[in-house]
């Protein structure tokens, strides 16, 4: 007789079970993994910063067709506001012209062109006049916006590159080397030229944003 035998039973593996966590550690564990499963949030731009990308209002604008009127009436007289006789106009301009003047009656005076082209005070209407004219390029008409940028881009030039050639102007005397009043001349003519060049592109600017224009400029 034979034996049967009993078919085996398998056991079944039980998993430990999973450890329990004090109310103390897992509420914050929960809130930090439902903080990083939640989408970014977008924060507001700072008060500053909109400000600074807002459109200007009217009155800065104004203060680009100021600043034309400035431009305009250094240009038109140039020989007067750049020459300086019997003395000098500022204690500025006194340590750079009196290097020049000699025995001369009347000397050329090249930082006076810094005064009208926003480069020489901070209450000078064209003072950080580029940061106003990208600011304002909202306000052009969008096919118009290509030549803006462009008038823009050489205003910027332009006013730089006056302001340095004023500046190189007054130290073109003879205590330096190769000076002389003949390279003070020369090299103001060349400032002259590039203010020439930044009334036309603020001009330009002034136009196409529908500035009206600012009373004459006098002094």
């Amino acid at each position: 007789r034979l034996v049967g035998t009993r078919p085996q039973r398998h056991s079944r593996m039980r998993l430990p079970a999973p450890p329990k966590l004090d109310n103390a550690v897992a509420a914050p564990l929960l809130a930090l993994l439902l903080t990083a499963a939640a989408p970014p949030l977008l924060l507001s731009p700072s008060p500053a910063l909109a400000a600074a990308s807002a459109s200007p209002t009217s009155t800065e604008l104004s203060r680009l067709s100021a600043g034309l009127a400035r431009v305009d009436y250094l240009l038109r007289d140039w020989d007067r506001l750049t020459t300086v006789c019997n003395g000098v106009q500022d204690a500025t301009e006194a340590k750079q012209v009196a290097r020049t003047i000699g025995d001369q009656k009347c000397s050329k005076s090249p930082l006076i062109v810094q005064r009208y082209i926003g480069a020489s005070s901070t209450l000078d209407p064209l003072f950080k006049a580029d940061k106003l004219m990208i600011r304002a390029a909202s306000l052009v008409a969008p096919e118009q916006q290509e030549e803006y940028s462009s008038a823009v881009d050489v205003y910027i030039r332009e006013q730089q590159m006056s302001s340095t050639m004023a500046y190189t102007s007054s130290w073109s005397g003879s205590e330096n080397p190769n000076g002389s009043v003949e390279q003070i001349e020369e090299n103001l003519l060349e400032a002259k030229k590039e203010v020439l060049e930044t009334q036309a592109a603020l001009r330009t600017i002034v136009r196409l944003l529908g500035l009206p224009p600012a009373p004459p400029f006098a002094e």
